[in-house]
């Protein structure tokens, strides 16, 4: 059965922000280790049927830069390698 889940990056400013935000709104494991690896690590082991959708993207773009471009590749990478993985952007 598909999980979706919807995360308003509205209020990310730092990758805290975000890491805190993913810990909050995802069922993540106590041992998430709050990087981009460990989500990787966690969207292949448990990422099957889940639908995240990330929106208000635009203002976490900007703020992240790098880091929100390495969070979107990462994304596209699991969707890819995971089985009913879908993960979105929407400004």
């Amino acid at each position: 059965m598909e999980k979706v889940f919807y995360i308003d990056l509205f209020e990310v400013y730092s990758k805290e922000d975000l890491q805190e935000l993913l810990v909050k709104e995802l069922p993540l494991p106590e041992y998430y280790g709050r990087n981009l690896d460990a989500l990787y690590d966690v969207l292949g082991e448990q990422g099957s049927g889940w639908n995240i959708i990330f929106y208000n993207s635009k203002f976490a773009r900007f703020r992240l830069g790098k880091y929100f471009e390495a969070l979107e590749r990462l994304c596209k990478e699991a969707s890819e390698d995971v089985e009913n993985l879908k993960i979105r952007f929407y400004p």
